[in-house]
Formats: C-alpha cells, structure tokens, sequence
C-alpha cells in the first residue's frame, strides 16, 4: 500500500432537496452540479441555479399576467362611453391587479417549486449529459488534484446513486489520511456487494467518528462478516463496529450474534457499556449475548471497582 496523503477536504454543503445542487447556463442551457463560475461547454459566466431558473420563469408568468391585465383594463378605460364607465374600468383594473399581486405574492414559493419539477422533468437528459460532463472532468482532475477529485464526485454522487462513483470516492478516501475533524460519510458510499476498500474505510470511520456507524454499516459489515475476517486487519475492523455499536441499545438488540463474537475484543470502557446495558435492560440480549458478556465480565472485570471501567 501506497503512502497516504495529509489533505484538507473542504465541508460538504448539504441540501434540503437533492436538485438543489443543480445549476444551469442561461445561454446554452448546460447543466452542471458543480461548483465551476463559469460553464464547461459554452465557457459564459452564465450559471444559475434551479430554484433561480425557476423564480425567473415564474416571474415572467406574473409580469405577463399583469401586462396583460393592464392591457385589457386600458382598453376597458379607452372604450368606456362614459366617463363614469371609464372610471369604473379604471377601479376594476386597480382592483383586478391588486388581487393579482396579492395571490402570486402568497403561492410564489409554491409555484416556484412546481416550476422546478416541471422544468427538472422535461429536462431529465439535459440533466443526464451535464452530469455525465462533471464525471468525466472528474478523470482529469484525479490527474493533477486527487482531493479536488473525491470533492467533484462527492457532489456528483448526490444526484446519482450508482456503485461505481461510490467506490471512486471510497478509493480516494482510502489513499488520505482521515482524520475525526474532517467532514466524512458513510452511509452515501454503502455498496450492494462486498467490496475490500469500503470494509476498510468502516473500520476507519467506527473508530474516528463511531456516531456514522448506523443499522445499514452494521449490516453491511455483518452481512460480509467472513469476507472481512479474510483480510489482514479482519479482526480489528470487526470489533472497532462492534465498539461502535455498543453505543445505543437499539443496535446491541438487533445485532447479538456479532456483538457476542467480538464483545471480548471491544475496549473497555465500550465492554461495561454493554454490560450495564444488558443489565438494565435484560429483554435487549439475545441469542446468548447476555451469557457470553457475563462470562467475559467475570474472567476480567468482576474485581475492578466501578470508578474504574471508564
């Protein structure tokens, strides 16, 4: 194995929708989910982004709404035959498009969303070139900057959830220093099948950030269980998930079989977490869990006083 490398990744920006990270070109109509200022194909200083797209259009509607009321309302006032008529038109009108601005000023952010939907829809393969556009750069990138390139597909892998890019960021991870300050992900980079770098990148993040062990790593890990026995740091892959999750009580319910496997190995300070756990709640242990951490808590810690398992 390759030496790592000491890097500085820059915070991941997270959305409420996914989309969100889109932007378009107004001039060419590219779209990108990158962070560039200016766009890949046309090379203008033109991107905006969706929800922006989407307000201009929606404003358009509203000018054109009141253009055209305007309009009709003149020629309402023009062709008044009295001027009692024309007043009147007059009035109607102010009326008509205070009622107008009113009602788009009310549902502007409802519509806004709409629009987005609307536009997102019709422009799904515009949306599939522009991404395929940002991966591609990513092969580039990886030539002179391996950090700016897990940055770009770790965007890219937002909006797209395929196994490859997944892996690609794992890889890249893989060959960095990680560190417990850095803003890092598990549960995007899950794979459907085993695979020996994500096993390793696990083990990495239970012991550096242990809260992103959640039920789907757990799972994953336990699901390829002898595959990471397999490897040269197996063990200690194993018993740093199942340190982690010893953390909450849900994941020691659901998981028994693995945790008494490799209660033995845990800290301690994690081991008496289990054990105080089990003893407060007995109905959580199952499938001899309860049994073999007794009989782990009586071999080793039985005689320690309690201000000692921390």
């Amino acid at each position: 194995m390759g030496t790592k490398q000491v890097v500085s990744i820059r915070p991941f920006i997270r959305t409420t929708y996914a989309f969100e990270k889109l932007r378009i070109c107004k001039r060419c109509g590219t779209y990108t989910c990158l962070w560039e200022n200016e766009c890949s194909s046309c090379g203008r200083s033109a991107l905006v982004s969706v929800q922006q797209r989407a307000a201009s259009k929606v404003k358009r509607r509203i000018a054109r709404d009141i253009v055209l009321t305007t309009l009709l309302g003149g020629a309402a006032v023009y062709l008044g035959e009295s001027l009692d008529q024309s007043m009147l038109a007059a009035s109607v009108t102010l009326l008509l498009l205070g009622l107008l601005a009113f009602m788009h000023k009310r549902s502007f952010l409802t519509e806004q969303l709409r629009q987005m939907k609307r536009t997102l829809q019709e422009d799904r393969e515009a949306i599939r070139q522009g991404i395929n556009r940002n991966w591609a750069l990513v092969a580039e990138a990886r030539k002179e900057d391996e950090v700016l390139a897990y940055e770009m597909l770790r965007e890219i892998g937002s909006l797209v959830y395929n196994d490859r890019i997944r892996l690609q960021q794992v890889a890249l991870l893989q060959s960095f220093v990680l560190r417990s300050d850095m803003d890092l992900q598990l549960r995007p980079l899950l794979l459907g099948s085993f695979e020996r770098l994500l096993a390793e990148y696990i083990g990495e993040i239970a012991r550096l950030k242990p809260e992103l062990i959640r039920e789907d790593a757990i799972r994953y890990v336990a699901n390829y269980e002898v595959q990471i026995l397999q490897l040269h740091n197996g063990i200690q892959i194993l018993t740093a998930v199942v340190a982690a999750a010893v953390r909450k009580s849900k994941y020691i319910e659901l998981f028994p079989s693995l945790i008494t496997r490799y209660a033995r190995f845990i800290p301690k300070d994690r081991f008496m977490r289990l054990y105080q756990t089990l003893e407060r709640y007995p109905g959580k242990a199952r499938g001899g869990l309860a049994e073999s951490v007794a009989r782990v808590y009586n071999e080793r810690y039985r005689e320690q006083p309690v201000d000692a398992w921390s």
